[in-house]
This record gives structure tokens, sequence and C-alpha cells, in this order.
């Protein structure tokens, strides 16, 4: 979704505020039946801070609440409008036992109230009634004159996915529908193909904005949109620009189907004076998309693409790097292209640039050396290094000089990036061992972790380690521990000291630690049984597949005869 549903937080926050004690009075099932009473009754009573009181009580118990669905529902009549959207949030709370109330969720949804609107349409999406129930009051609301309803009513449509095209392509029928519907149909893609004949009809109208919407939603369903490729064409010439980009992309987009408006795009890419340099990149890409067994064609558009890597509009040097990777552009002109973007450009081209990158493995590796000097990008450039691991061992250098950004985030990334590298990443141990003191913890903790990941190479950290092992931070202890054992797994001071930060790592409250605990464990191997056999066949039920998976191992590097654990849907039955 382009635009996320804004549910109101004020008004949210003060939902439930009261009701967290109510937590230890349904501690039983005995209670909470009788509790689920004495609430349902007090929603009759006429009394505002009481049927609120009562409603909140219901919506936190939850599902089992399902008795009090008749009553909430008729809450959502009352004359005031607290009490109704209290009545909608709790019915979403109860979710899909509270089917039945759909039909007067469906009828809220037009409340006068603009915040019972939003709660009856979120409380839908949470209940997840039959779609005849609730789509046709959805679709209605796309006219609210309330841009967060009509927002809501949007993203719950887009979650019915085929049962909401119908209604979609009437409200294109109207005016003050059609933009939001189009919207809606776009972010179904394929899905809306039914909907083209009413799409290529919605291109005939005045404002730009919609006609735009209308071509993107086209050309997201593809080549089934192959129908409205005559109506697409004509706004090749339309008289707002980013109509007519939106044009050749929708017919790109399509492919051969659209075979019938190659000659318009010809002639559009081929007229004199042609100063549009982002229609001219697209247009090019559209027609070798259209003709893909064309190689003069394709050729033709890599060529024309490379030239207009340098235009100073960030939106065509993004239209450049798209059109390049979709065509399969050779990694010796593509390079190049990416690495002057990254260099010179502006958001959001430099962000996909980097993106173009991580699929080139250590091919992108200059490039990416050249970004860590550019602190705009240096944050990106690291997390890609990273995906790349031990294949980026040749710029650990330039990753050591990234550590002295300011910006903590960065710092992170780059730690991992060298964690990652792993014993190729010793040049760096130094300027490593002094992130052990970065003031984020998070950041003592990754470096300790990539010393780690450096092994023995990285020996002249060990008494800095040693003293973290009584860190205040227990992700920092964890940390150091997991580095103790695999810079010096030899010595059995060093072992012994760490074995019982990792046992104890096990129930860090932080999955990672948890998996690095065990994975530290691991290493440490049949002596570290004794002391951590216990803690580690409990930590193969842990939540985490991560941490089941390195307890696993663990135990088997211990020589202990494990069972596989049982799925997690048995322990949660049990």
């Amino acid at each position: 979704m382009r635009s996320r549903f804004l549910i109101d937080v004020p008004l949210v926050a003060r939902l439930f505020l009261a009701t967290a004690a109510l937590t230890s009075l349904l501690s039983n099932s005995a209670a909470a039946d009788e509790s689920i009473a004495k609430w349902t009754k007090a929603l009759n009573s006429g009394d505002e801070k009481t049927q609120i009181q009562a409603i909140n009580a219901l919506g936190q118990i939850g599902p089992k609440a399902k008795a009090a669905t008749g009553g909430l529902a008729a809450l959502l009549s009352d004359k005031a409008p607290t009490v109704r959207a209290h009545a909608a949030y709790a019915l979403g709370k109860i979710g899909p036992e509270a089917r039945d109330a759909a039909p007067a969720l469906a009828k809220a949804i037009s409340d006068s109230d603009y915040h019972v609107q939003r709660m009856a349409i979120k409380a839908l999406e949470q209940i997840r009634p039959d779609p005849n129930v609730v789509v046709e009051a959805l679709g209605k609301e796309l006219a609210d004159e309330d841009p967060s309803v009509r927002v809501a009513a949007l993203h719950a449509l887009t979650e019915y996915g085929d049962a909401a095209v119908g209604v979609l392509s009437k409200a294109l029928e109207s005016e003050k529908t059609r933009y939001w519907a189009a919207l809606a149909l776009g972010e179904l893609g394929p899905k809306a193909k039914s909907a083209v004949e009413s799409l290529a009809g919605a291109l005939a109208d005045k404002n730009p904005e919609v006609r735009l919407e209308v071509l993107i939603a086209l050309a997201r369903i593809g080549p089934d949109a192959a129908a409205a490729v005559p109506a697409i064409a004509s706004h090749l010439n339309d008289p707002d620009s980013s109509v007519k980009h939106a044009a050749g992309y929708a017919l790109g987009s399509i492919g051969p189907a659209a075979a019938s408006a190659a000659d318009a795009l010809r002639k559009e890419m081929n007229s004199e004076g042609h100063e549009d340099h982002l229609e001219q990149c697209v247009c090019c890409w559209a027609l070798a998309r259209i003709e893909p067994d064309n190689k003069q064609a394709r050729e033709h558009a890599i060529k024309s693409l490379l030239e207009n890597v340098k235009d100073e509009n960030p939106r065509v040097q993004s239209a450049v790097l798209r059109g390049l990777m979709d065509l399969g552009a050779p990694p010796d002109e593509l390079v190049p292209a990416l690495a002057y973007v990254i260099a010179n450009g502006q958001e959001p081209a430099v962000g996909e640039a980097l993106g173009a990158l991580s699929t080139m493995g250590d091919t992108a590796l200059p490039v990416l050396a050249d970004a860590l000097k550019r602190p705009e990008a240096r944050g990106r450039a690291a997390m890609l290094i990273g995906y790349l691991g031990p294949k980026a061992g040749a710029i650990v250098p330039e990753l050591a000089t990234a550590l002295a950004d300011k910006n903590p985030q960065v710092r992170r990334e780059v730690l991992f990036a060298l964690a990652a590298i792993g014993a190729d990443a010793a040049p760096a141990a130094d300027a490593i061992q002094k992130s052990l003191d970065d003031p984020e913890v998070d950041n003592r903790a990754v470096a300790a972790y990539a010393l780690g990941r450096i092994g023995p190479a990285a020996r002249a950290a060990l008494p800095k380690l040693q003293a973290e092992l009584t860190s205040p931070e227990s992700l920092v202890r964890v940390a150091s521990a997991y580095a103790l054992v695999h810079v010096a797994p030899d010595n059995q001071d060093v072992v012994r000291a760490a074995l019982p930060v990792l046992v104890q790592g096990l129930r860090n409250p932080k999955a990672a630690a948890r998996r690095g605990a065990a994975e530290g464990l691991a290493r440490v191997g049949k002596p570290a049984r004794r002391a951590a056999e216990g803690a580690l066949r409990a930590a193969t039920h842990d939540p985490d597949a991560s941490v089941r998976k390195a307890a696993l191992e663990a135990l088997e590097k211990m020589g202990a005869v494990v069972d596989a654990p049982p799925p997690q849907a048995a322990l949660r039955k049990k």
C-alpha cells in the first residue's frame, strides 16, 4: 500500500487504559465466564461511563467474550459516539468470533462520526466476515469527506482481494471515488483483471492525477490488461507529462500483448526536438519489452538508457537504473552506470543503485568501496557488503575507516559487514576493538561478535573482551563470551570464564543473544556439556526457530543424544 491506514492514536491509547488490572481477574475459566456475564449486563446500564468500562473489559478478554457480541453490536447504535467507537474497537478485539456483528459494523462504516467509521472498518478487518457483507459499504466510503476514512476503506478493500473488484469497478463510474478505486485496483494487481474495461473507460477523466492512477493500475495488472492497449496508447500524447510517462510504462508492463502500440512508441521516441528524457527512457524500455525477440530494440534501449544516466533529474536516473536492470544490461555496462549514480546522484536513485549492486556479487566491490566514502551512502553500502560476506575481504580497510562515522546506525552496519566477512576482516581487528567502547550498547555487542567471527587473529582483544564479561549490559556480556570462545578456544581459563555467561545467555530476552549463546556453547563442545546440557535442552523449545536450531547443533557437538523438538504448533496446544 502506498497509503497506510492511519489510526487515531490518542483515541486508541484511551480505549484500554483502564483495563490492565482486569488480567488478574481472568486467571481461570470460571472467573472469565463470571466476568463476561457481569460486563455484558453492564452494557445495558444506560450510564456512559459504566458502559465504556464494560466495553473495554470485554475487549480486553478478547475472543472468549464471544457471548457479548450481540450486546456490543447493539451499542453501535448508541447516541454517544464515544460508546459507538469503543464498541466497534472491542468487537475487533474479539475477532472472528464476533462475525455476527458484521452487518452492524458494515452499517457503522457510514456513521456520522469519523472515529466510529474508522473503528468499524478496522474491526471488520480483524473479524474477516463474508466479503459480501462489507465490500459494498466499504466502496461507498471511498467518497467520504474525511481522507483518513477513505484511506481506511481503501486498505480494507484491498485486503478482500478478488471479492472487492466488482465494487471497485463500479466506483470507477463516479468522479468522487474514481481516483481511490483506481488506487485500490492497482494494489490488487493481476487480481483486478476483470476491471480492465472499466479502467480503460476511466482514462477519459479530466483530472490528470486520476488518469495517472488508472494507468498505474493497468500496468500492475500486466499482460491481462491487453484489451486497454488502444486507450493507453492514446495517452502517449497526453498533455500531462506524468501521464505520458505512465502510458509508456503501462504498455511496457503489458509486454508483447501491447504489440499494436509499437509504432506509436517509435514515433514518440523518435520525434524531433525531444527534450523529455524520462519519456525517451520509458518508451525505449517499453518497446524492448513489447518486442523481446528484437535484439536491435533491446540494444538500442540499453544504449539510450546509458546515455541518460548522467541526467540531473533523479527520476530519470531511477528510470534508467530500473530499465537497465529489467533488460539485463551486461555488467561491464551496468556497473559504471551504478557507480556514477552512487557517486553523483540523489535519492531515490542512489538507494536503487545500491540495491541493484546487491544482486551482482563481487563484481560490485569497487563501487561499494567508493560508496563507503560518501556519508549518505555509507550505511546502505555496508549493509550490502554484509550480504557478500567473505567475498568482500578486499575492502576491509575501507570498512575499518568507516567505523569513524558519526551515525551509530552506520557504525553498526559496518560492524555487521566486518562480522560477515569473518576471518578475512582481521586487518580491521584493532578498529573493531575500539568499538567495544562505542556509546551505543548494540554497537558494543556487535563489535564483540565481529571479533568472535574473526577468531584467533583477534587475540589482541582478549583482555578487553574478558573485562566485558562483567558489563552491566547482558547483551554485551553474551557477545563478549561468544567472542572469547572463538578467539581463544584452546585457553581453558578463558573458556571457563565465558561458560556461565553463555549458559545464562540462553535466557536473554533477545533471540539474537540466545542464538549467539548457543553457537558459543557449540564452539566449546563437549567440555561444556555438564554445565550447559540442561539449558540447551530447554532452548530446543525456544519460540525462535534459529535458537532452536543452534541449541540442537550445540547438543550434537557435545555428543548429547537429542530427539527433534516437537513442532511449535504442538507446543502451543499444550
